[in-house]
């Protein structure tokens, strides 16, 4: 039950039982009146006084929540008793509520699972082999990927061992794209197992097919020496496309989530889909900005979705896990303003702020559980903009807001990760940038440049975006080399150097370091030790501002020699 309905519930019991008590003692005064025409006692006038201030105020907030709720309240509410059904009405709203939320979900979550397994299925129809249109291992192989489309198109609704079973008839298939897109970027071993699925799923002449460049994408020409790119500097809108291994979708579930069985080995391998050329469902795009809200109980949506969330895993998940199972649903949930996260993923990415519930709880115990108590009711704001003042002040997030950002990447960097706006592969032979093409977040494409030539490589990275209030924006250099190499990283928010960012190092392998955070500095930041000592540094830049958007530049600068420079 909602921790406020509880409250009030109590609050009004006891206001109930204080009435009775007054209404004996005001019998008996009365008695004595007429007997003996002895007025009232102070006290007793005092208490009665005292008692009805208690209703009106106590009133005003059921009537504040309940409308948060969309439940109607009587014109005419006189009396204690003839709150407890708008009470009973409040809770039975937040059940359904919840209830429906959850179906939503479930929905969307297997929207998401069949879009993505039948992106895959359209991308494999795409396949030629250069020198011979009619393959036969791929006709066969493609007349298979095509019966089975039909089979997902064919369920309408789903339960979670036919929605793992979907997933697992697609991890060959994954397991295709991935060697075809991503072979240049695969250690041997994960080749070899790659290799082993295929030739299992398909045959051994389609693992032959694809080792020796005959099986080709769209769009892709056989292997050859690429060209050296000119110099130019690394903008959003660079063109050249490359692949990105994403994770598939988890299987649906409903809040809050039982314990999950050890993966199977071809999930695992869905989880290696490419997605260069997915186009994620309708409802993984942002909605349309709405207008001014037309109702309290639409504005407070996002705190609704968010406190029930965190309702649901606050006594059974440590805070970690909590944040590691949200940002694998959506890593992109920081970079979306608090308020418009009800736009986004049909409203369940507003699910996620659970985790600055949390954190807000943590600064001040017992303030999210009272937040609906301190509404304003004569306030002309709308009760989500009341509550995302009380968050702010509560949680005190533009102070707090640096400590919050770094406990969440903690949890989850190296895995599952927040999402990127961009990100740099730097290895011994060449240094590849790759972008989103475009500003919508969650994008999912990337866009690349390959840099082979020293004054290309070793120079500075600009990048460069605007920051609503309490978003942050991500990026992360993945080294691939055995040399220590460095990066220095300079801010500027609004044009003026910040310190409003952070830098996390996950160690390489063999090193007996943990993962490690701490706040990049004004004047600069240096990291030597890339490769050798890190091999992968994460970059966050935020805004803690609660009510103003800033623009920002990160500067990444690529160094070779690291002789000179300190952490």
């Amino acid at each position: 039950m909602n921790v406020n309905l509880d409250t009030f519930n109590r609050q009004l019991a006891g206001l109930t039982g204080r009435f009775a008590d007054l209404g004996a003692k005001l019998a008996e005064a009365a008695r004595e009146m007429q007997d003996g025409g002895a007025p009232p006692a102070e006290a007793l006038v005092e208490a009665l006084a005292a008692a009805r201030a208690e209703f009106v105020e106590l009133l005003a907030e059921i009537v504040a929540a309940a409308e948060s709720l969309g439940v109607a309240v009587p014109d005419h509410v006189e009396s204690a008793k003839s709150l407890e059904p708008v009470l009973a009405a409040m809770v039975a709203s937040t059940a359904a509520m919840v209830a429906a939320t959850d179906a939503r979900r479930r929905r969307a979550a297997f929207d998401e699972i069949r879009g993505r397994i039948l992106g895959i299925y359209d991308r494999i129809a795409g396949i030629h082999h250069e020198g011979d249109e009619t393959f036969a291992p791929l006709v066969a192989l493609q007349t298979s990927a095509k019966e089975a489309k039909a089979a997902a198109l064919a369920l309408t609704e789903a339960t979670t061992d036919q929605a793992r079973a979907l997933m697992e008839a697609a991890g060959p298939f994954a397991d295709l794209l991935t060697m075809l897109e991503s072979t240049e970027a695969l250690d041997d071993e994960k080749f070899s197992a790659l290799e082993e699925s295929v030739s299992t799923a398909f045959g051994r002449p389609i693992a032959v097919a694809v080792g020796r460049g005959r099986l080709l994408l769209p769009g892709q020409a056989p292997p050859a020496a690429e060209p050296e790119s000119p110099p130019e500097p690394v903008r959003v809108s660079d063109a050249m496309r490359v692949p990105e291994p994403v994770r598939a979708p988890e299987p649906i579930v409903a809040p809050p989530p039982p314990p999950q069985e050890p993966k199977r080995p071809s999930q695992e391998k869905l989880e290696r889909v490419p997605a260069l050329h997915y186009e994620p469902p309708a409802a993984a795009q942002p909605a349309v900005p709405r207008g001014e809200p037309s109702a309290p109980d639409e504005t407070a949506q996002w705190w609704l979705a968010a406190w029930a969330r965190w309702s649901g895993w606050k006594n059974t998940l440590a805070y970690p896990e909590a944040v590691r199972e949200e940002l694998s649903k959506y890593p992109y949930l920081l970079s979306v303003p608090i308020q418009q996260s009800p736009e986004f993923e049909e409203g369940l990415l507003a699910y996620g702020y659970s985790i600055i519930m949390e954190h807000v709880e943590k600064q001040k115990p017992g303030s999210v559980g009272n937040a609906l108590n301190n509404l304003k009711t004569a306030q002309t704001k709308p009760v989500g903009t009341q509550l995302y003042e009380y968050l702010v002040t509560e949680g005190r997030l533009t102070e707090t807001y640096p400590d919050f950002l770094k406990t969440v990447l903690l949890a989850a960097v190296p895995e599952p990760g927040p999402w990127v706006q961009a990100r740099i592969i730097h290895s011994k032979d060449d240094t590849r940038v790759f972008q989103r093409p475009t500003p919508r977040l969650g994008e999912t494409e990337q866009t690349a440049k390959r840099f082979l030539a020293e004054n290309q490589r070793f120079t500075e990275h600009t990048f460069s975006a605007s920051l609503p209030p309490l978003t942050s924006r991500f990026f992360l250099i993945q080294a691939e080399l055995k040399d220590a190499h460095g990066v220095e990283v300079k801010l500027k928010i609004d044009g003026a150097p910040s310190d409003s960012g952070l830098v996390v190092t996950v160690p390489a392998a063999g090193k007996a370091t943990k993962v490690e955070a701490r706040r990049l500095s004004a004047e600069g930041t240096a990291l030597p030790g890339i490769g050798r000592d890190h091999r992968a540094v994460w970059f966050a830049v935020f805004n803690a501002d609660a009510e103003r958007e800033t623009q920002f530049q990160l500067g990444l600068t690529l160094r070779k020699d690291v002789r000179g420079m300190k952490k």
